[in-house]
């Protein structure tokens, strides 16, 4: 088949139209699609831009975590189920189901935040980490899971976000509205903090607590505490943690553990493993899927150390490459909380990303031997179904503070009320110069067009070559014309092109005309009668 004999649509494609006929749309540079339009219509650069910083690490890290997820579980997951995507399907339906809870909380707004419903959700984790404590089941010598309609889940990780905005919500009673006097500020706030540490505390959970302590300073601080007031919480939360730790000899024994290479087979075992997965990594890795300590050599590395996989696999670069995507996402979090408008706003996403940052150094130093493991996971790298939503929860505050930093003033409820038109109503320009007679005046008793009507076809030919009239230049310049015989439709109406020429816009020089209810008159004074009998033909 020869080139002409080529459909009818492909010709058409091939000229910028559809098959069906009609031209192609395509979007002119600066133009947006509808999502991208209700997303960011209307919402400055400085609040948009650490916001899509902040997705676009979150984004990365996730899908960089259920790679990683991937590689150091294939080995265990065909083992245990038979199938190496094990753990990858379930850690991807977590991410799902985070995700979800992300949107949900981002559309939930801080005003409903600061109400006492607050109250009755704090209620409910608190008599679920109480229940844990009768209920719970029981796993590496700690009790802090519990099933509910056969899914099993950790009630700690939920209360972190929950605690955030609680403790956000009385730092606003008391500084920004005073409502509330500084003793009962306290009250509240030591119920809000010390009765769900006190819960954990019993499970026994140190690092979740440490983690929930830290935040609540850090939100304390960020709150505009008095030096003072800090210095007394610091020796109290000091005095706390050693009591904790002395009383217990495993938690002690774990604090002052010395060399691990000591007791490599015991003690020092994972710690040992972990150091020699980074050491065999090197600086560019072994590559992805190449590591050999997941091969039921290093205990949990999927989970608690999957970060010993990354430094094997990924060597230092990739290992450093993602702590400064991590870090920029930690930045980004920050910038959109210094925008928000109020104190609540301000700390919650300061108090997220402060928690979130905190189980992330606790994790790697706990790896890399500088402090004891407290079996925490990497935020959004670690498989688990109760870490990952929570973190994404609190990811979803964080998103919120953000969608909350550019108010909407009564101005732009008043714009979004404006109509836009899509067409004219005014119709097609007709310019004058293309009229051969001009306006056709009529007689205004009998409506017939009058004899001496001006602007003839001579006039508008010279005008269009570029040189001036020689006749009708004392024509005035008329008026919007109307239907002499009222034949008026609900039509798009004509207007007048005025041109570029200002001679065409300027009253002539010559002899005045009048105009008279009986018609045209021409060269008399203009008379002060009622121009209503007068008509123009349109």
């Amino acid at each position: 088949m020869n080139s002409t004999d080529a459909p009818t649509g492909a010709v058409e494609q091939s000229r910028g139209r559809a098959a069906s006929g009609r031209p192609r749309t395509r979007r002119r540079d600066g133009e947006h699609s509808a999502l991208g339009e209700r997303l960011i219509a209307g919402v400055p650069a400085r609040i948009m831009r650490p916001r899509i910083v902040f997705l676009a690490c979150l984004a990365a890290i996730l899908g960089f975590g259920l790679l990683m997820v991937y590689s150091a579980s294939s080995v265990e997951a065909l083992k245990e189920t038979g199938s190496s995507v094990y753990y990858l399907q379930r850690q991807a339906i977590f991410i799902a189901v985070g995700l979800i809870c992300m949107i949900a909380v981002s559309r939930v707004p801080l005003a409903a935040m600061r109400t006492d419903v607050v109250w009755w959700v704090w209620l409910g984790m608190l008599f679920l980490l109480f229940l844990v404590l009768a209920i719970g089941r029981d796993a590496g010598g700690a009790r802090r899971w519990i099933v509910i309609a056969g899914q099993q889940f950790q009630p700690s990780e939920f209360a972190k976000s929950i605690i955030v905005v609680t403790a956000a919500k009385i730092f606003y009673e008391y500084y920004e509205i005073e409502s509330i006097n500084t003793q009962t500020f306290l009250i509240m706030l030591g119920a809000c903090v010390f009765a769900p540490l006190l819960a954990i505390i019993l499970e026994p959970d140190m690092g979740t607590c440490l983690i929930i302590g830290a935040t609540v300073f850090c939100m304390a601080y960020f709150a505009g505490f008095s030096y003072k007031l800090i210095g007394c919480i610091v020796a109290v939360g000091v005095v706390a943690v050693l009591v904790l730790i002395l009383s217990s000899s495993y938690r002690a024994d774990r604090l002052f553990l010395g060399d691990p290479w000591e007791d490599p087979y015991d003690t020092g075992y994972q710690a040992t493993l972990a150091i020699m997965a980074f050491a065999s990594g090197g600086l560019f890795g072994r590559g992805v899927g190449n590591s050999t300590m997941k091969y039921n050599y290093l205990p949990e590395a999927h989970n608690d150390y999957i970060l010993a996989i990354i430094g094997e696999e990924l060597g230092l670069v990739g290992t450093l490459a993602f702590f400064a995507v991590f870090a920029v996402m930690v930045y980004a979090a920050f910038k959109i909380a210094w925008q928000s408008p109020s104190i609540q706003g301000r700390l919650i996403a300061s108090g997220s990303i402060v928690l979130i940052s905190m189980q992330f150094l606790i994790n790697v130093l706990g790896i890399l031997g500088v402090t004891p493991m407290t079996g925490k996971t990497l935020p959004f790298i670690s498989y688990g179904g109760s870490s990952m939503i929570a973190s994404l929860i609190l990811m979803g505050l964080i998103l919120r503070v953000s969608i909350e930093s550019n108010p909407k003033t009564v101005y732009d409820v008043r714009r979004d009320d404006f109509a836009v038109v899509d067409e004219s109503t005014a119709g097609e320009a007709h310019p004058r110069s293309s009229r051969s007679g001009g306006f056709t005046v009529l007689d205004g008793a009998s409506g017939r067009p009058d004899a001496r009507t001006r602007r003839d076809a001579d006039a508008d030919g010279g005008r269009r070559e570029g040189r001036r009239p020689s006749s009708g230049r004392n024509t005035p310049l008329a008026s919007m014309r109307s239907d002499a015989r009222g034949a008026a439709s609900s039509s798009a109406r004509s207007r007048i092109d005025l041109g570029n020429d200002p001679a065409d816009r300027l009253r002539s020089s010559g002899p005045r005309v009048g105009y008279d209810r009986g018609g045209y008159a021409p060269g008399g004074s203009r008379t002060t009668r009622s121009p209503r009998g007068r008509r123009y033909d349109r």
